[in-house]
């Protein structure tokens, strides 16, 4: 005779008759990652056809931007398959153990933009110390010609300077990322910088003159 335990309604999936469906689905991600953390591609193929979209829409909330939040998913599940073999499910479900990884990856991504901006303003405030004298109300032509008098300008410099100015100002780097990418001392970078916004500023006061 079956007793009530025995009458349970089994659920499919081979969990306890119990189990709530949060919990069904953290342990079938926590058995993905497992498989990833065994080097298995289809692992972790599942693991993201399950979770890339809840990842995905939290990320598109952060970054306010849809393209970046899909180069950041990406970067989510290639550090998923790196680490997986790092996951600790005594300290987290699998899916926060996935968001804490988006989350960092996408910070780092939003403290870049603000540095890039940081920078940009940077430039603008360098190109404005040129002392180049702007008629109030110029026209459009005359702002064109002075924006090509800057890109020839950059375009003529040495290519050790024009190179080390356009990461620094127009991509964002620092003094350190541009040194350590080009295998050269940090002085020399600096040198390199001051050089060229010395020639840039000679070279604009010369098309003002």
């Amino acid at each position: 005779m079956e007793t009530a335990e025995d009458q349970r309604v089994r659920f499919p999936g081979g969990g306890p008759p119990d189990e709530l469906p949060e919990a069904a689905e953290a342990r079938e991600d926590a058995r993905l990652l497992t498989g990833i953390a065994a080097g298995d591609p289809h692992a972790l193929a599942a693991l993201y056809r399950r979770r890339g979209s809840l990842i995905y829409s939290l990320l598109v909330r952060m970054l306010v931007n849809e393209m970046e939040a899909q180069e950041v998913m990406q970067d989510t599940f290639v550090q998923v398959w790196r680490r997986a073999h790092k996951y600790d499910p005594g300290r987290s479900s699998p899916m926060a153990w996935m968001v804490m990884i988006a989350r960092g990856l996408a910070l780092d991504r939003l403290r870049s933009r603000s540095r890039r901006r940081a920078t940009y303003a940077a430039f603008e405030r360098e190109v404005a110390s040129l002392e180049v004298e702007e008629i109030h109300g110029a026209r459009q032509v005359e702002r064109d010609e002075l924006a090509a008098a800057c890109a020839t300008a950059l375009n003529d410099l040495p290519e050790e300077q024009g190179h080390a100015l356009q990461l620094a100002f127009l991509r964002g780097w620092t003094h350190e990322e541009i040194a350590g990418a080009v295998g050269q001392p940090l002085g020399t970078i600096k040198a390199r910088i001051r050089r060229g916004l010395l020639a840039l500023r000679k070279a604009l006061k010369d098309h003002h003159v």
